[in-house]
């Protein structure tokens, strides 16, 4: 017969018995979570280290004058990156290398930096086993096409405001950052081209020599140095040009970039106005053949008010004096001496620029910055010509990114806070025409301009509150072209 004390010695007993047979599961249970750990924190950090020496490596393709001296400059900044990212003995680990390779072979204008990273992390529990310390191995790749990209920079008269607590003018500190930003690319590899555009467009064709003084001593930092800030801002042509310089390369090997850099609302308006017969019939006299440009004027510091005015020559071959100047066969025409002049001698409007891109719509009638359609048949409406204006960017934009055998994409850059409120560039326009995914997330019509887009290469839009920030924005940019990482 049992006694309630013996059963209870007899429970306290087989608690032990249990509680030690838990101990032998439930340790090397506990010890194997501890390292299995431990071997993650140390993968995710290898991981990264790696991640970081491809992109740096990547980026640094555009250092060296020639193939061969870019892949050792790749290489020697993946190498730097890796170890600054991974700190010796990390978590106790050992033996930490990368190797690095660059492929610039295998692909046409398509090169690839590949890092193979491993490292010993030690054990703890597991050592029961006898196993000291486990190999851990990552590989990362960044890719980088070479490009071919038409830069397209805004030299209107309002880039002439003074910026701030600098002492410098938007226009000088645009020539020093954009400058800086063509450091990013690879001469011998990558094409640039440059557009420079107000009323007037200057066009240099893009070439792998860029860094190089061409036969007259040109190159495109030494253009960018010489340009002169002055006009009005015919944004439909200028994308226009820079278009048809990729369309004349036809490269479906390389990434076709266009990169816009504009400080204000697109103005202008370029059309053959007699061959259109918009010239006023009453008015013989008057002939100007040829393509010009006509501008939506802004006074008073308000919204659109007061009289349009302009018809100027729509190309230049200089840099240095880009005034909107008056079509030479227009000498007798009323706006060949009072640019404000021009209803006297132009009817209407086109319903199409001289590059087919239509004027009526549709973004001033979607866009809630606007909200009305462009008025077509009154040339003294200011607003009505600077929407025309508007519609005609957008839809040559439209057009660049609906080329689906080169597939262009379109990166733009708004550049704020220097001049008149009625000047400003419209941020959800430049969101649109680089077709930016966060359209999506902006507002209503955001998202259906971005579901209006879907399927079109998606570019990137940013944003300088002032001219201060404006190599901020190039460098955001910059990193954004070409540059893919995949593990």
């Amino acid at each position: 017969m049992q006694t309630g004390k013996t059963r209870g010695e007899r429970s306290k007993g087989m608690a032990i018995v249990l509680t030690t047979l838990s101990l032998v599961v439930m340790v090397p249970l506990v010890g194997l979570a501890f390292d299995v750990s431990t071997l993650y924190l140390v993968q995710s950090k290898l991981g990264s280290a790696a991640d970081s020496a491809a992109l740096a490596g990547a980026r640094a393709l555009a250092l060296g004058a020639t193939p061969g001296a870019q892949a050792a400059s790749a290489m020697s900044a993946a190498q730097s990156f890796f170890n600054a990212n991974l700190p010796t003995g990390y978590w106790r680990t050992t033996g930490a290398s990368a190797t690095v390779a660059v492929d610039d072979t295998s692909v046409p204008n398509y090169r690839t930096v590949t890092v193979n990273a491993t490292i010993q992390a030690p054990l703890y529990f597991l050592r029961v086993f006898s196993q000291q310390y486990s190999t851990i191995n990552v590989s990362s790749q960044a890719s980088r096409r070479d490009v071919m990209m038409m830069l397209v920079l805004d030299r209107s008269n309002s880039m002439n405001q003074i910026v701030a607590g600098t002492g410098q003018s938007a226009c000088a500190i645009m020539k020093t950052d954009a400058t800086a930003f063509i450091g990013y690319f690879a001469p011998g590899r990558d094409q640039i081209g440059l557009v420079v555009f107000s009323g007037s467009t200057f066009v240099y064709p893009p070439t792998t020599n860029f860094t190089t003084a061409d036969a007259n001593g040109n190159s495109i930092p030494s253009l960018i140095n010489s340009i002169t800030c002055q006009g009005s801002t015919s944004t439909a042509e200028a994308l226009n040009k820079a278009y048809a310089q990729i369309q004349a390369v036809n490269s479906t090997t390389r990434e076709n970039v266009v990169m816009l850099m504009t400080d204000g609302l697109p103005t202008g308006i370029t059309a053959d106005f007699a061959a259109d017969k918009l010239v006023r019939s009453g008015d013989g006299a008057c002939n100007p053949t040829g393509p010009g440009v006509f501008v939506g004027g802004t006074v008073n510091g308000s919204m659109f008010p007061g009289a349009s005015g302009g018809l100027s020559i729509d190309t230049t071959s200089a840099l240095g004096n880009p005034k909107d100047a008056p079509i030479p066969s227009g000498s007798a025409c009323h706006f060949y001496t009072n640019e404000w002049d021009v209803s006297a001698d132009i009817a209407k409007l086109p319903s199409q620029d001289y590059f087919g891109n239509g004027t009526a719509g549709p973004y001033t009638q979607e866009s809630p910055s606007y909200g009305a359609a462009a008025n077509l048949t009154d040339v003294k409406d200011a607003q009505g010509v600077v929407y025309s204006a508007i519609n005609a960017a957008d839809n040559q934009a439209n057009t660049i990114r609906t080329n689906t055998t080169l597939k262009p994409t379109i990166y733009t850059i708004g550049l704020s806070g220097d001049g008149a409120v009625d000047q400003q560039p419209d941020p959800l326009l430049l969101m649109k025409m680089a077709n930016d995914p966060n359209l999506a997330s902006i507002s209503t019509t955001g998202q259906m301009f971005y579901n209006q887009q879907l399927g079109q290469p998606q570019g990137m839009f940013a944003n300088a509150p002032d001219a201060s920030q404006l190599g901020v924005a190039f460098d955001t940019i910059a990193r954004q072209i070409s540059l893919r990482l995949s593990r």
